[in-house]
C-alpha cells in the first residue's frame, strides 16, 4: 500500500496490465444529458406556428452547443492540463468531438464505437483505459499520451435523477465485430484473458423460430485479453448490432 501511494504522488498509477487493459474492457459514452438532440423532432411542439417570435425560438432550440472537458495528466484537479476535449451536438444532426491542446490546433477525436445513428446506443463511446475514483482514463490518441477526465466533476448534475454518463463494461452473450476475429460472442473475462465463441444464426433471430446449434458453431476459444485493443490502447470489439432487430 505504501509503494502504491509513493508511484501515485509521482504520478504514476498503477495499470491494470502491463499494457493497461481493463478486464472486462468498460467503455464511456460521452454523451451530455442536456443534448437536446431531439429537438429538431419536437420542433413542433416547442415551437408552435402560433409563436410570438416563431423564428427565433425555432433558432435557440436549433442551434448547437458545446461541452467542454479538461483532460489532465493524472487524476488530480491539481495535476497539469494537457487541453480540452470539446464535445459539440446540433439537433437532428447528433455529436462530434475534437481536442484542443493547447497552444495548438483543434484535432478530432472520432468516438471508437464508430457508430452512425444518435438515436440509439453505441454510437459515441470511447475506451476507458483505467479508472480512479470519479477519474476515468482515456488512452493515448489523439492525446500524445493517457488523460483523465472527470465528468462529475465538471458537467453539472441536470435535474433530481443523475444521468451524466460513466463507465460499461462490455457485456457477454452480446454479438461484436473484432478485427482479426470477426463477428463473436464474448462469452467470459477471466484474469487476461476472454473466451468467446462464433456468431450463429440463433444470435439474433428476431423473431424467427430457433435453429440446433452444430458442436462447430457453439465451440469456445479463448484469448488473451490484450486481443481486443489496438496499439494504443483502444478498444476493437464494439457491438454489431447497433439498433437490434
Amino acid at each position: 500500500m505504501l509503494l502504491k501511494k509513493l508511484l501515485f504522488a509521482i504520478g504514476f498509477v498503477l495499470p491494470t496490465y502491463a499494457f493497461g487493459q481493463l478486464n472486462p474492457p468498460q467503455v464511456i459514452s460521452l454523451v451530455p444529458p442536456d443534448n437536446s438532440l431531439e429537438n429538431e423532432n419536437l420542433i413542433e411542439t416547442l415551437c408552435p406556428a402560433t409563436s410570438v417570435n416563431l423564428k427565433t425560438c425555432r433558432k435557440e432550440h436549433l442551434a448547437s452547443k458545446t461541452w467542454k472537458l479538461n483532460a489532465f495528466e493524472k487524476p488530480s484537479a491539481d495535476s497539469k492540463i494537457f487541453g480540452q476535449i470539446e464535445i459539440t451536438g446540433k439537433p437532428g444532426k447528433g455529436l462530434d468531438a475534437k481536442f484542443i491542446e493547447t497552444g495548438k490546433a483543434a484535432v478530432n477525436f472520432p468516438s471508437d464505437s464508430n457508430g452512425t445513428d444518435w438515436g440509439y446506443s453505441s454510437y459515441f463511446e470511447f475506451t476507458v483505459r483505467n479508472i480512479s475514483d470519479d477519474w476515468i482514463q482515456l488512452p493515448a490518441r489523439p492525446f500524445s499520451s493517457p488523460v483523465w477526465i472527470n465528468i462529475k466533476k465538471e458537467w453539472p448534475k441536470q435535474g433530481e435523477l443523475d444521468l451524466r454518463p460513466t463507465p460499461q463494461v462490455l457485456n457477454t452473450e452480446t454479438v461484436y465485430s473484432v478485427r482479426d476475429l470477426g463477428d463473436i460472442v464474448i462469452t467470459k473475462f477471466s484474469k487476461k484473458e476472454f473466451s468467446y465463441r462464433k456468431e450463429n444464426p440463433n444470435d439474433m433471430l428476431c423473431g424467427e423460430e430457433q435453429k440446433k446449434n452444430s458442436p462447430a458453431e457453439l465451440k469456445e476459444l479463448t484469448k488473451p485479453i490484450d486481443v481486443l485493443y489496438d496499439k494504443d490502447g483502444h478498444l476493437l470489439a464494439w457491438p454489431k448490432y447497433l439498433r437490434g432487430c
